[in-house]
């Protein structure tokens, strides 16, 4: 049983890793990722992504 189940998660990992390939993270989300220190909120929209930084006075 414990093998069934190994065997069922390891070729769930290479089917997951090779669907990766096309895999890409957006330009403007990089860019956010990429600040050292990103405070504030990313919000999804439906055609874009919003980055609203907060300013912490503490």
């Amino acid at each position: 049983m414990y093998i069934a189940f190994i065997i069922i998660l390891v070729v769930s990992i290479i089917f997951a890793l090779r669907s990766m390939k096309d895999f890409h993270i957006p330009a403007h989300i990089a860019k956010l990722i990429s600040i050292k220190k990103l405070k504030g909120s990313i919000i999804f929209f439906k055609n874009k992504v919003q980055h609203y930084s907060s300013s912490s006075s503490s």
